[in-house]
């Protein structure tokens, strides 16, 4: 008796498998992915800056910056 099993009843509607994707969800993801790549471009910068002008002060915020990136 696959009754139980609603996947498995053919001709049936079954709710398990519908997929609904929630637009909040999709909108919030987006935007922590564009702060996340701005963060990590922003540490970029900072370690950029700070081998070419040896200015070591600036690797604490860049590992901040990618530490906030993740």
């Amino acid at each position: 008796n696959c009754s139980y099993f609603k996947h498995f009843t053919p001709g049936e509607t079954s709710e398990i498998f519908e997929v609904t994707t929630q637009k909040e969800y999709s909108i919030s993801a987006a935007a922590i992915a564009i702060f996340s790549v701005g963060f990590a471009i922003i540490g970029t910068i900072c370690i950029l800056l700070s081998f070419r002008k040896k200015r070591d002060y600036l690797l604490k915020p860049a590992s901040m910056f990618y530490t906030f990136a993740g």
